[in-house]
């Protein structure tokens, strides 16, 4: 059985009409707006007494350390990405969701996992609307069986590859 780390968020922006699920996979990048938002997630480490020694080091801060976690993660990025797809179809063929996309940044609960890794906002509280979708018993069932489903249809996949 394939073994693979899920984390599970709500987003939020200073914006009250953006919705819609993201999942991210480690991985370079690609803009500013990017690296700025791993930092902003990643600054939380900071709460922690020993976080120097809990992460060795690592700066959230520093565009070189998220380099660095992107090409520890390179060995399981393409897993990682074939699940954060299935993710997102999942909800929105069978939650009714509007994917925000797959996408690549550092956040350290991705960093260092040493098995496919993925990150998953599963709507966003600062809209009304998704907050109300996100609280209630439906809308947590239908997110978490999504998950599930994915997942169940990734281990498939992976089983038949390996058979």
């Amino acid at each position: 059985m394939p073994t693979f780390t899920i984390s599970i968020h709500c987003n939020a922006n200073p914006s009250k009409i953006i919705y819609g699920t993201e999942t991210y996979a480690m991985g370079l990048h690609t803009s500013e707006g990017n690296l700025d938002v791993a930092k902003r997630e990643n600054s939380v480490i900071y709460l922690e007494e020993d976080h120097e020694e809990n992460y060795g080091g690592f700066d959230p801060t520093s565009p070189m350390a998220h380099i660095l976690m992107a090409n520890y993660q390179r060995a399981y990025l393409d897993n990682s990405l074939r699940f954060a797809a299935k993710i997102e179809k999942q909800f929105e063929q069978h939650a009714s969701r509007k994917s925000r996309g797959v996408k690549q940044a550092g956040f350290v609960v991705l960093w260092k996992s040493a098995m496919p890794s993925v990150l998953v906002e599963i709507g966003f509280l600062s809209n009304p609307q998704e907050e109300k979708y996100l609280m209630g018993n439906a809308g947590q069932t239908k997110i978490a069986s999504g998950i599930y489903r994915a997942f169940r249809e990734y281990k498939e996949e992976m089983e038949a590859m390996n058979d």
